[in-house]
């Protein structure tokens, strides 16, 4: 597995893009019980940033168009 980039160092881009290699290795199954778990708990790390990462840009958003709503 490639060397993870530090948090602060992660984008959603870049977390986005290491979440596609890990799907392409899953999907493989050539994968190891050791590093399916590992896999699987880092995409779980990177899902969670980019959840975060997309709910401070909706904030943001909210605050430039307030009282705007879908």
């Amino acid at each position: 597995m490639k060397k993870q980039p530090k948090q602060e160092e992660l984008t959603y881009e870049t977390a986005m893009a290491e979440l596609e290699e890990i799907v392409q290795k899953l999907d493989s199954d050539s994968v190891a019980l050791d590093e399916l778990a590992q896999l699987v708990k880092r995409a779980n790390e990177l899902a969670a940033f980019c959840k975060n990462k997309l709910r401070e840009i909706e904030s943001e958003l909210e605050k430039l168009n307030p009282g705007k709503e879908d």
